[in-house]
């Protein structure tokens, strides 16, 4: 649940409320007010704006601004000329859509990129490397799309595991190896079956990578490290999971390549060298296309 959400329904006194709204109309405008800038804005008192951030679980008022903020500063940039549910419509001509489509596709990869952290990325990277399995998590066609990650980090000799049946993938969690750490890929966080998973991985105190929206979730609440996607889809009403399948793609090519760069010789060597040997044969007749001879 995003913050403006959560400061919509969460039970506020009559004073509270007062603060509440005019944030929530004023958004980024309070930027540069002071907590007494505001409470005077209001007619309430400095200690009011404390008690709401410690209702929403904040340790106080400049970090549910902060965090405030940096959401609305998300949800106010990108995606400005484009729906990610609606992006075209029955008038659209076939060029037209086409250009809709990849504008859409650049745009969620702008705004996914936009919330990746540094030091997020990092954990999730050295997590990745330290331990010996990763079991990924994902369901319907988020599953189809963990496949080629996996298949990535097998050619760098990391060893992905992706459970392509949903009603194992509770048992594949149970069993995971102590030596291991997850994956879970899901946009709402709140996928019953992972929700599920997610108990039976923290019993055998597995890590876990989250990649799912921006706002507070299951997931997100019980991961060890998370990162965000493009968050600009409804759950249903939408011609496609375009935006939000490119921001997972996006991730988790993410993921591989700072794995790989992590020993990039090496890996680039043995990448080539592998490929060489498999794809023995494969010419093209274009010159671009066309390997240099070894």
């Amino acid at each position: 649940m995003l913050i403006r959400e959560r400061l919509e329904r969460c039970e506020f006194s009559n004073s509270e409320r007062l603060i509440v709204d005019y944030i929530l109309n004023e958004k980024m405008k309070i930027k540069n007010m002071t907590i007494k800038d505001i409470a005077e804005a209001t007619y309430t008192s400095p200690s009011t704006l404390i008690r709401i951030a410690h209702k929403m679980n904040f340790n106080g008022w400049n970090e549910l601004k902060e965090a405030y903020l940096k959401e609305e500063e998300y949800l106010e940039t990108h995606f400005l000329d484009i729906d990610a549910n609606l992006p075209f419509t029955n008038d659209d001509t076939i060029m037209s859509i086409a250009s809709k489509i990849a504008i859409l596709k650049k745009e969620a990869i702008d705004d996914t990129l936009s919330l990746v952290r540094h030091d997020d990325l990092q954990k999730a990277v050295q997590m990745l490397k330290k331990y010996s399995s990763i079991y990924l998590f994902a369901v319907s066609n988020n599953g189809l799309i963990t496949q080629e990650f996996a298949h990535n980090m097998s050619r760098i000799k990391k060893k992905v595991m992706v459970c392509n049946l949903q009603g194992e993938l509770v048992y594949s969690a149970i069993n995971a190896d102590l030596n291991s750490c997850a994956i879970i890929v899901s946009y709402s966080g709140e996928t019953p079956i992972l929700s599920r998973v997610i108990q039976a991985l923290k019993t055998n105190k597995i890590p876990i990578i989250a990649i799912t929206n921006i706002g507070e979730n299951t997931l997100s609440k019980n991961a060890d490290v998370v990162l965000r996607i493009c968050t600009r889809e409804k759950l249903y009403s939408k011609i496609a999971t375009f935006s939000t399948d490119v921001s997972f793609e996006y991730i988790l090519d993410l993921l591989y390549s700072c794995v790989f760069s992590l020993d990039y010789e090496k890996n680039l060597e043995r990448k080539t060298r592998i490929s060489q040997m498999i794809e023995k044969g494969r010419f093209s007749t274009v010159d671009i296309m066309r390997e240099e001879e070894f």
